[in-house]
Parts: structure tokens; C-alpha cells; sequence
């Protein structure tokens, strides 16, 4: 066991070590979980219902069909401008939940508040308020 000068160092190295870690790897799922957000929005704005549904997870697929969010979404404007500046996330009991905020804008100037709840990389909750459809803005 080391001792003196050269053992704090070690110890303070190995802690920075564990803390670099965890904040790197914290913020790389942080990073897919925005990601999962934006995939659902340009799905969502194609058209490509499906592929937006499958982003859900099964406790909310499970209540919302396809055919549902299709309704919900129906011509839903692309958001060309997504920022997420404003998130939290928490690992328990190998639960990872995560929450985003932000802004998404179209083309048209049209901005809406986003926000996602994501549960394992998985959407449990969305609002996207005002939802832009067919070229209207907020102006």
C-alpha cells in the first residue's frame, strides 16, 4: 500500500478516473436520448408513423396504436432547428430515465416547446406544443 505524497496522488487519480467515467458515459446516453427525440420528430413530420411508434416505449405503445399517433401527428410540419438545452438523468437500479426540454423550429418560423421522458432510451412521455402543421407559425 503506498503512503505519503505518492499514495494521495494515486487515490485522488483513481477518483478522478471514476468521476471522468461516470460523467462521460452519463453524458453519452443523455446524447442518445436526444437523439431517440429527434429520430421521433423526423419520423413523426415524414410521415413514417411506424418507425416513430417503434421509438415509444411498450407501456405507451401499448395504449397507442399506430393508426393513434398517426392521428395525433397528422400534418405535422418538419422541424428543421431541434435543441434540447435543458436535460436531467438518473440510473437506478439499472432503470436509466431521462428528461428533455427544448425548442424545435421550422422552416416557416413556426417554434414549438418540446418535451420527452425516456425510459431506457425508450419515449414514455411527449409534448410538443404548439404541434406546427402545414406551414402555420406562432407569429
Amino acid at each position: 500500500m503506498l503512503k505519503g505524497p505518492r499514495g494521495l496522488l494515486v487515490t485522488l487519480l483513481g477518483a478522478a478516473i471514476v468521476v471522468a467515467g461516470a460523467i462521460y458515459f452519463g453524458f453519452q446516453d443523455q446524447k442518445g436520448d436526444a437523439e431517440t427525440a429527434r429520430l421521433f420528430m423526423t419520423h413523426a413530420a415524414a410521415g413514417e408513423t411506424a418507425e416513430a411508434h417503434a421509438l415509444l416505449h411498450a407501456s405507451i405503445a401499448e395504449r397507442h396504436s399506430v393508426e393513434d399517433l398517426a392521428a395525433m401527428l397528422t400534418g405535422m410540419e418538419p422541424y428543421t432547428q431541434i435543441n434540447f438545452p435543458t436535460f436531467s438523468f438518473s440510473t437506478t437500479n439499472g432503470q436509466r430515465t431521462a428528461a428533455l426540454l427544448g425548442t424545435g423550429t421550422t422552416d416557416s418560423g413556426c417554434e414549438s416547446a418540446l418535451q420527452f421522458n425516456l425510459l431506457n432510451g425508450e419515449i414514455t412521455f411527449f409534448d410538443i406544443a404548439p404541434l406546427c402543421r402545414d406551414g402555420a407559425t406562432d407569429a
